[in-house]
C-alpha cells in the first residue's frame, strides 16, 4: 500500500548525515523509517557493506521489516549485507561477540548472560545485600561511561556500608574477569571496546555505513556513547528517530535525555514529523497539554481519516462507581458513536500490571503455578519484594499445604525450618525461574524441573497431598485462541483480548492504535497516575509520559474517568472548550 507523503516525510527521505528526527504520535514513523531503508536498497550496488535499521523490540523491528515488504512487494528478503534486528542484538552480533576478546582478561571471546544465575559468589551477595533489605538482583546494576555504579538512571549508593568496593561491585568485577557481561552491560563493554581500538570502530563503520535507529527516545546513555564512536569513525549517515514524550522504559535504563541533547545540538540537522494520521484534531488539542513539548502552546495536526471527528474527548468525573459501571458508560458511548465493540477497535487501559487476565480462562489449574508465574513476571521487571512474596506463599504451599496469612506462614518457618535456609531456597526459585519470554507451555514444562531441582537441593519435601502433574498444570484447549500455549508468558500478564474489547497496561499497547481508548484511573493517591498528577505534575517525568502515551492512542473517542477532584475546572489542562465534562453519579 503507498500513502501519500507529507512534506516534512519527504524531507527526512532526502536527508543524509547525523539527523534526529522528532516524530509525534501517530506520525507514521514506522512507514517513513521503511520507505527511507528502501530508498538506499533498492539502488544498493556494494556487496560488503549495507544499511542497519534498529529498533528496541523484535516486534517493532519485524513491523519496520513487513511495512518494507508490504510497500515493496516484489523486494524478497531483506537480508545479508543489510541488517534489521534490534539494538541489543547489533551491539552483541557486531561488536561484543565478533570483537570482545580484544577486550577481556585473557583474550577469551565474552559470554553474554541473559539472567544473574552466576552462583560463585552468590551467598556472599546475599547474606550481605538481600537479608540487608536490598532485595535487587544483580543484573540490574550496571557501569556508566562515567565509571559509576547505577541502577536504573540512579547512581548506587549504599547506606549500609562504607567500604570501597560494594558486594555488588565485587560481584561484577568477578564476573568481569571471567569475561561475563550481562545483557543490559553489553553496551558500555561495546563503548569501551570501540574506545580502545578505534579501528574496530572505523571498521563496523565501513560495514554500516548508514544506520537508523527507531524508538530512539528508548536509548540508554551506554548504548548512545556506542552510536556517538560509530558516527564519529567514518559512517556516512546516521539517523535517529523517536519521541521523547513516548519515553516510557527508564526502569530499563532508557534515558529520553539522549535524544533532547540531540535535538538541541547544532552538529545534528533536525526534521520534526508533526502531522498526525492517527487522531482527531479534537484529540491532537487536548493531548497537547499533556506533552513536554508542546505544553498546550501549539498542538500538532491532524490529518488522517478522522481528522474531522466531531466528539470532543470525554472527561468522565466518577463517584465510587464500580469498574463495571464505568467501562459500560464507556462502551455505550462508542455504540452511540457508531464504534464497533472489537478487540482492535476499542481499549480500556490501566496503570499498572494486568494479572491473569485474558480471555483463556482457567488457564491455572492451581493457584500455586499461577502465584510462581506472577512471580516470575515480576522478578524480570524488577519488582523484587513482591516476586518473592509470591514464590515463598507458593513454595509454602506445596510443601506444608497450607494457605495461611503471611504472619501464620512466616511463624511456621522458623518452627520448622531454618529461616535463613527458607530465604536462599525461595531467591534459588526466582533466580533459575525460566525466562518469561518462553511461551507459556515451555514455561510450565521447564519450571517445573527448577522447583523440583531446588526442593532437592534444600532438603525440601513436597506435601504428599499435593500432586506435582496436577499443580504443574495448564488447560489443554481454548477454542477462542487455540495456539495460547505459544503465547509468551510475559504478553500473558500485559495485555488481555475480551470478547468485547481489549484490556491492557498502558505499556501494553505503546505503538498500537484504537477506535476508541478509556483511560481508567482508579485512585486519587499513591506514586501512579492520579487526578493531581495529572492537573499538575511535571511534564517531563515518566508519569506523565505515560499517561501521553496512553492519551495518543484512539482514532475517534479518548475517555478519561477519573475521581471528581475539586479544582480540576481551573487547573489549565483540562479546558472546558476542549473536553466534554460528564459525571458518573456515585450509588445511593
Amino acid at each position: 500500500m503507498v500513502e501519500k507523503m507529507t512534506e516534512e516525510q519527504k524531507e527526512f527521505l532526502d536527508a543524509e548525515g547525523k539527523v534526529v528526527i522528532k516524530a509525534c504520535p501517530g506520525s507514521g514513523k514506522t512507514y517513513t523509517v521503511a520507505q527511507k531503508l528502501l530508498s538506499y536498497v533498492d539502488h544498493w550496488k556494494d556487496y560488503h557493506s549495507g544499511v542497519a535499521v534498529l529498533s528496541f523490540t523484535n516486534v517493532a523491528s519485524n513491523e519496520i521489516y513487513e511495512k518494507a515488504q508490504s510497500i515493496h512487494g516484489s523486494l524478497g528478503k531483506l537480508g545479508y549485507p543489510h541488517f534489521i534486528g534490534t539494538v541489543d542484538s547489533f551491539i552483541d552480533e557486531f561488536i561484543v561477540l565478533r570483537y570482545g576478546h580484544l577486550h577481556t582478561v585473557g583474550k577469551v571471546r565474552p559470554r553474554i548472560a541473559l539472567s544473574d544465575n552466576w552462583k560463585i559468589p552468590y551467598k556472599y551477595w546475599r547474606s550481605e545485600c538481600h537479608r540487608n533489605g536490598c532485595v535487587d538482583n544483580i543484573e540490574q546494576f550496571y557501569y556508566g561511561v562515567d565509571k559509576k555504579l547505577y541502577k536504573g538512571n540512579e547512581q548506587v549508593i549504599c547506606d549500609r556500608r562504607k567500604a570501597k568496593m560494594l558486594p555488588c561491585q565485587q560481584y561484577k568485577k568477578m564476573l568481569s574477569d571471567r569475561g561475563i557481561v550481562f545483557q543490559n552491560e553489553t553496551a558500555l563493554f561495546a563503548y569501551q571496546l570501540l574506545k580502545k581500538y578505534p579501528e574496530v570502530a572505523a571498521a563496523i563503520a565501513e560495514r554500516f555505513p548508514i544506520i537508523i535507529i527507531d524508538e530512539v527516545q528508548d536509548t540508554s546513555i551506554n548504548q548512545m556513547a556506542v552510536f556517538d564512536l560509530l558516527s564519529e569513525s567514518g559512517m556516512k549517515s546516521i539517523f535517529l528517530v523517536g519521541d521523547p514524550d513516548q519515553s516510557i522504559y527508564e526502569w530499563r535504563n532508557a534515558n529520553p535525555k539522549c535524544m533532547l541533547q540531540k535535538l538541541e545540538d547544532p552538529n545534528w540537522k533536525t526534521i520534526e514529523l508533526t502531522g498526525n494520521f492517527r487522531s482527531s484534531q479534537n484529540i491532537c488539542n487536548v493531548t497537547s497539554f499533556f506533552s513536554a513539548s508542546l505544553r498546550g502552546n501549539g498542538c500538532n495536526k491532524a490529518i488522517g481519516a478522522w481528522k474531522d471527528e466531531t466528539e470532543k474527548p470525554v472527561l468522565l468525573l466518577t463517584r465510587k462507581n464500580s469498574e463495571d459501571e464505568i467501562i459500560n458508560y464507556f462502551l455505550g458511548k462508542c455504540c452511540k458513536m457508531g464504534i464497533e465493540v472489537l478487540p482492535k477497535n476499542v481499549a480500556v487501559l490501566t496503570r499498572g500490571r494486568i494479572y491473569s487476565d485474558t480471555d483463556i480462562v482457567g488457564l491455572w489449574k492451581s493457584k500455586e503455578i499461577e502465584l510462581f508465574a506472577k512471580a516470575a513476571y515480576e522478578w524480570k521487571l524488577g519488582s523484587r519484594k513482591k516476586a518473592y512474596q509470591e514464590a515463598s506463599k507458593a513454595s509454602y504451599n506445596m510443601i506444608f499445604n497450607e494457605d495461611v496469612d503471611e504472619y501464620a506462614m512466616s511463624q511456621k518457618i522458623r518452627e520448622c525450618t531454618d529461616e535463613n535456609a527458607w530465604k536462599d531456597y525461595v531467591l534459588d526459585i526466582l533466580i533459575d525461574m525460566p525466562d518469561i519470554e518462553k511461551e507459556i507451555g515451555e514455561w510450565v514444562k521447564n519450571f517445573s524441573t527448577v522447583f523440583c531441582s531446588a526442593c532437592a537441593r534444600y532438603g525440601y519435601e513436597i506435601s504428599p497431598d499435593k500432586n506435582l502433574k496436577d499443580i504443574f498444570k495448564i488447560k489443554q484447549s481454548d477454542k477462542k485462541t487455540p495456539n495460547f500455549k505459544q503465547i509468551p508468558l510475559r504478553k500473558y500478564f500485559e495485555k488481555r483480548t475480551e470478547d468485547k474489547y481489549t484490556r491492557s497496561s498502558i505499556h501494553g499497547v505503546k505503538g498500537e492504535s484504537y477506535d476508541a481508548v478509556l483511560i481508567y484511573v482508579k485512585s486519587r493517591t499513591g506514586s501512579t497516575i492520579t487526578p493531581k498528577l495529572l492537573m499538575e505534575g511535571l511534564l517531563d517525568q515518566e508519569l506523565m509520559r505515560l499517561a501521553y502515551v496512553a492519551m495518543t492512542r484512539p482514532r475517534r473517542l479518548l475517555v478519561l474517568a477519573m475521581p471528581e477532584t475539586k479544582g480540576i475546572k481551573n487547573c489549565g489542562r483540562f479546558p472546558e472548550k476542549l473536553w466534554n465534562y460528564e459525571v458518573l453519579e456515585g450509588p445511593l
